[in-house]
């Protein structure tokens, strides 16, 4: 019973591994890939979401540190993230900032964000 409970669970972390050659290849999605925050705006959504039902979790975080935008994290999909921002860090009138969404092997994307005050 033990041997069976193994084979299950190997066959099963075997069939999450983007090595593999087979037909569908493991990739996440970010949607949108740009931002803009209209005077006044303060939050805005992405989603984030993978093609598997293997075990997925992703960061995102702010290549460029303004303090405007904060790094987040989290595990699974979620097609409603919310992207907040605080102006008041902000030190002129337009910003141009990178988000930058990495997971667990699902690739990497990017964010372009343009916030005007």
């Amino acid at each position: 019973m033990k041997y069976l409970l193994f084979l299950t669970f190997a066959l099963a972390l075997a069939s999450c591994d983007n090595t593999t050659t087979g037909v569908i290849e493991h990739v996440m999605t970010v949607s949108p890939t740009t931002l803009t925050y209209a005077h006044g705006e303060d939050s805005k959504t992405i989603s984030i979401t993978h093609n598997c039902t293997c075990p997925f979790s992703w960061n995102v975080n702010v290549l460029t540190a303004t303090g405007v935008l904060r790094d987040t994290n989290g595990i699974g999909n979620n097609d409603k993230l919310p992207i907040i921002i605080d102006r008041t860090k902000m030190t002129g009138d337009t910003l141009h900032a990178t988000l930058q969404v990495t997971s667990n092997g699902y690739g990497t994307e990017t964010v372009a964000v343009t916030i005007l005050k």
